[in-house]
């Protein structure tokens, strides 16, 4: 199953609604598993480069960037997104390499 960083950084828009920031987790959540993806982590980083960092699992890279997109379309956010890698996959690819 593949992972995703993302950090997003809250627009005008999403900063100026920021107590509702738990609840919107919350629905982040359930939109996730309409994808096939989970949010399996998130963490709210106030004063930090982003204003959060979340953890996305997903058996497919298309569907976890489509759930990835429709978040950002809602305006709240403004998403950064890398794609994870543990030490057996890593191993993988360096094999990959020759």
């Amino acid at each position: 199953m593949g992972r995703r960083s993302t950090s997003p950084t809250a627009l005008r828009h999403g900063a100026q609604g920021y107590k509702e920031s738990v609840d919107r987790y919350e629905n982040a959540r359930q939109l996730a598993e309409r994808y096939g993806a989970e949010l399996q982590d998130i963490y709210g980083t106030p004063g930090g480069p982003y204003d959060l960092v979340a953890v996305v699992r997903h058996d497919d890279v298309r569907k976890a960037t489509a759930f990835l997109m429709a978040v950002q379309s809602m305006g709240n956010l403004r998403i950064e997104a890398v794609h994870g890698y543990g030490p057996d996959e890593m191993r993988d690819l360096i094999a990959l390499g020759g």
